[in-house]
């Protein structure tokens, strides 16, 4: 184990946990154990997991799929929203919206809301109405801003979610394992395992942990490089005839009609 990587998520506080009475039996295998009545996390489990969370992550998103990282705790949000604007990818970082994932038909019909809004609102189209007109629209625009301002360019539910603190966000990880994405996530002593592919054991209430978890996924993210589908081969041989045009073949070849037979010439009388 690196002794370098355990040092510098020491000093980024990845191993404190929640009090000792606030805990999951769920988490009991990356407990280190307990000082003044606080957990400790394993932080040689946390290096495992984060380097099995970098290596699945980059695999999915080289596949060409996308990610939505959720981190609505105001530790989180910064790190968060910087790695996915860094990598291309959606996030949420002020509230969840209740059927985001499970709703998307409704939830994009309010995207296209708020897209319309912006662009109302950078073409000045908002000078012509009243006043109490224009600070209803402005009102609203906030408002959406703060749901879908991380999510303008999703088109349709990503195929991957990735959740800082797995409690915190319990709605968002539902609705993720209700439509079988892949979840991963990040939950400190009182989370539970169960609920994400994998997950990284770190303290969710510091904004140094989530800095340092942001910018390792930061850096198997950045350039990644999509890979191409493959395509057939050009010189590839022609698929067989089917047997069902085989049949039909020798059906027209039967159903042909047989030629007339010629008929005989007449003798010519004897003299």
């Amino acid at each position: 184990m690196d002794k370098k990587q355990l040092n510098l998520m020491f000093d980024n506080l990845l191993h404190i946990g929640n009090k000792t009475n606030y805990w999951s039996p769920r988490m009991r295998d990356y407990i280190y154990g307990s000082v003044n009545g606080i957990h400790v996390i394993n932080l040689v489990k946390t290096s495992e997991q984060l380097e099995l969370v970098k290596k699945e992550l980059s695999a999915l998103a080289s596949e060409g799929k996308k990610i939505l990282f959720v981190a609505t705790k105001l530790q989180s949000r910064d790190a968060f929203v910087k790695l996915a604007e860094e990598t291309g990818h959606y996030y949420v970082s002020e509230k969840w919206v209740p059927g985001l994932l499970t709703n998307f038909k409704t939830i994009k019909r309010r995207i296209n809301t708020y897209l319309q809004l912006k662009r109302d609102a950078e073409n000045n189209t908002f000078d012509q109405l009243t006043k109490k007109e224009k600070a209803g629209k402005l009102l609203e625009l906030e408002k959406l801003d703060k749901a879908f301002k991380g999510l303008k360019e999703m088109k349709r539910v990503p195929e991957v979610l990735f959740v800082f603190d797995t409690v915190y966000e319990t709605q968002a990880v539902r609705e993720g394992n209700s439509l079988g994405l892949k979840v991963y996530g990040v939950a400190s002593t009182n989370g539970d395992d169960s609920v994400v592919e994998a997950i990284i054991p770190a303290n969710t209430n510091a904004t140094k942990s989530s800095d340092f978890i942001g910018a390792e996924l930061a850096n198997v993210l950045k350039n990644i490089k999509v890979k191409a589908p493959v395509r057939p081969a050009t010189g590839a041989k022609k698929a067989p005839v089917k047997k069902m045009e085989e049949k039909t073949a020798e059906k027209k070849e039967t159903t042909k009609k047989p030629a007339a037979k010629k008929t005989p010439a007449k003798k010519t009388e004897e003299k």
